[in-house]
């Protein structure tokens, strides 16, 4: 009998303790956030404007740079969540260069956002498509533009959505 209730004893015995394992959330092994942005604009575009990017930087702040070749890309590593990513393409007309009574471009952004490991998010956006038009639309068109914003919200826990941000 006294076997029996030993053997009781070890079978209701842990070594280890359970206790120690809380409901906390199982934490991503991959810890890598990104933010890509690509732009694509005709030459014929970059030959009559300027054209500024202004984003927001790895830690959510306001940044410019200006785009000087028909490829513009971006890759940002947010330092922190929640972050706001995004851009805003600030088109500025070279008055001097628009001689031509008919213009024909376009450009296109893509914008792709990964958390974790998870499955990237991707957006196309066409930021200008023109055929044929004349200079003062093109200006009208460059002033219309100009307030345009593209981005993704990427929450604490890896949830991405497009949200355009503020500048």
């Amino acid at each position: 009998m006294s076997i029996m209730v030993l053997m009781a004893a070890l079978t209701f015995t842990s070594c280890g303790s359970d206790d120690n394992k809380k409901d906390e959330p199982e934490q991503p092994k991959d810890k890598t956030v990104k933010y890509v942005m690509t732009a694509q604009f005709d030459q014929a575009l970059l030959d009559i404007c300027d054209i500024t990017a202004n984003y927001k930087d790895a830690s959510g702040k306001n940044a410019q740079e200006k785009v000087t070749s028909t490829t513009w890309t971006k890759t940002i590593n947010p330092t922190s969540l929640p972050i706001q990513m995004g851009v805003n393409f600030v088109y500025t007309a070279k008055e001097d260069k628009l001689t031509q009574d008919k213009y024909s471009f376009s450009a296109v952004l893509t914008h792709v956002g990964q958390a974790f490991g998870g499955t990237p998010r991707q957006s196309s956006e066409t930021l200008m498509m023109c055929s044929g038009q004349t200079k003062e639309r093109i200006i009208e068109l460059f002033n219309k533009r100009s307030q345009y914003t593209y981005g993704m919200y990427i929450d604490t826990d890896g949830t991405i959505t497009e949200k355009a941000p503020t500048f």
